[in-house]
């Protein structure tokens, strides 16, 4: 590999290490139901890192959060090791499916939705699924009045530069 190779490969490395992935089903009804739920989490996310790299004076926080769908995110194991949250059901999202059997439960409503993620082991994915759209919608509201700030923080440790 030359040097011009491995300077791409290293910041490409680098890119995906400060990149914060939120994940959409690929799914015809995730993309009508979900996809406009993501882009409001997305707003949610930049708003919360540029308030944490403001309040810390820290240059150095330039993480950025890219939309994927479940197919693109699943089959990039870089992807999945980094910070991620996956929005859905089961039934239209495969990284919903795939982080439902990996990560344990932070808050349920019965009939609703759950919100997964590991609050003490530093690993920094989250899945906010729902049993239908409405109620994956309201798992999102939840997380980011009850958890995003925490979690940002949290994330943005494993993400700096």
């Amino acid at each position: 590999m030359n040097k011009g190779e491995q300077k791409k490969t290293q910041s490409s490395k680098s890119h995906t290490q400060r990149t914060l992935s939120l994940v959409v089903g690929s799914h015809p009804n995730a993309e009508r139901d979900d996809r406009p739920t993501i882009y409001r989490l997305q707003k949610e996310i930049d708003r919360a890192i540029q308030e944490l790299a403001t309040q810390d004076g820290d240059a150095s926080l330039q993480i950025r959060s890219q939309i994927l769908t479940d197919l693109w995110f699943l089959n990039d194991a870089s992807l999945v090791a980094n910070p991620a949250i996956a929005v859905g059901t089961a039934e239209t999202n495969a990284a919903v499916a795939h982080f439902a059997l990996r990560l344990p439960q932070a808050m349920v409503v019965d009939g609703g939705f759950e919100i997964l993620l590991d609050r003490t082991a530093g690993d920094y994915r989250v899945c906010l699924r729902g049993i239908d759209a409405k109620s994956t919608a309201d798992a999102v509201d939840v997380f980011v009045e009850k958890f995003l700030t925490e979690w940002i923080e949290s994330a943005s440790i494993s993400m700096r530069v």
